[in-house]
C-alpha cells in the first residue's frame, strides 16, 4: 500500500505556492524589488524542498551532517526573530505624530513615470499640500533624485505638482542629488544648514508608513529632529513593501552612518 505524504509535505508546496502566485501577480503590477521577489523565491524554494525531502528522500533529510542542519536551522531562527521584531517597530512607528508647525517641511521622493509622479508620491504631496496650507509661513524640501524610468529628477516633479497646486514656489526647495533615504536626509541637512540657525532645529517628514522608522533614525543620524506624518501604502502592493523594509533597515541599520 502507497504511504501518504505527512502534512508538513503538503503545507510547504501550499505556502511555496501562495508566495510564488505572490510574486507572478505583481510581477504584472509594479517593478521587480527584494520586496516582490522575496516570496516567489522563499516559496519557490519550500516547494523544492517539500519534493526533495518527501518524494525524492522518502522522508529522510536532505543533509545527512547534523551540525550543519543544526546551524543552518539557528540562522532560519535568527532570521525570523529579527524580521518579527523589526516588522513589530516598523508597524509601531507606522502612525503619523501630532502634526504641529516647524519651520520646514521635508517631503521624500517615491517614484516616477517618465515625469509624472507615481500614487504612492501623489498621496505623500497631498498630505504635503495640506501642512503647507494650514502652516503659511513653513517651507518645503522636496528631496529626491533621477532613477531609471524616470524623465526628471523626483524633485522636480514634486515642484511642478505642488505649484500646480497653489503652493507658492518661493516657499519651495529641491534637494534633486539624492538616491537613497540616507542621502535625502543628508542633503536636505546641508540644504537646512544652509538656511541659518533657524534651519537646525525641528522639522516634519512625509513618507510612506513602511518607511518612517527609517527615515527618522536616518534623520537624527544626520543631527536632524525629525516629526512624521505618514501615507498609507496600497493595500496590494502593503504586505511586500513591509518585506522590502525589513532589508533596508537592517542595511541602514549597520551601514548608513
Amino acid at each position: 500500500m502507497k504511504k501518504s505524504k505527512p502534512l508538513i509535505f503538503w503545507l510547504l508546496l501550499i505556502i511555496g505556492a501562495i508566495g510564488v502566485t505572490n510574486t507572478l501577480a505583481l510581477s504584472f503590477y509594479t517593478s521587480a524589488n527584494i520586496g516582490t521577489l522575496f516570496p516567489g523565491a522563499v516559496g519557490g524554494f519550500l516547494m523544492l524542498y517539500a519534493v526533495f525531502r518527501y518524494v525524492i528522500r522518502k522522508g529522510s533529510p536532505i543533509i545527512s551532517n547534523a551540525v550543519l542542519r543544526k546551524s543552518i536551522v539557528l540562522i532560519v531562527v535568527i532570521f525570523i526573530i529579527s524580521f518579527a521584531i523589526v516588522e513589530v517597530l516598523i508597524v509601531a512607528n507606522g502612525n503619523s505624530d501630532e502634526m504641529i508647525e516647524t519651520d520646514y517641511l521635508i517631503i521624500l521622493g517615491a517614484g516616477l513615470r517618465g515625469e509624472r509622479v507615481s500614487l504612492t508620491l501623489m498621496e505623500r504631496l497631498e498630505r504635503g499640500i495640506e501642512f503647507l496650507q494650514q502652516y503659511p509661513e513653513a517651507k518645503v524640501i522636496v528631496s529626491g533624485g533621477q532613477g531609471r524610468g524616470e524623465s526628471i529628477t523626483e524633485a522636480e516633479a514634486m515642484r511642478r505638482y505642488l505649484v500646480g497646486k497653489g503652493i507658492d514656489e518661493e516657499r519651495i526647495i529641491k534637494e534633486d542629488k539624492a538616491t537613497s533615504t540616507m542621502e535625502n536626509m543628508k542633503y536636505s541637512k546641508e540644504i537646512l544648514d544652509k538656511q541659518g540657525d533657524k534651519g537646525t532645529g525641528d522639522i516634519t517628514i512625509i513618507t510612506s508608513d513602511f518607511h518612517m522608522l527609517r527615515a527618522k533614525m536616518l534623520a537624527k543620524r544626520n543631527g536632524l529632529n525629525p516629526r512624521g506624518i505618514t501615507c498609507n501604502t496600497p493595500i496590494q502592493v502593503r504586505v511586500n513593501c513591509y518585506i522590502r523594509e525589513y532589508f533596508a533597515f537592517i542595511k541602514s541599520f549597520f551601514l548608513d552612518k
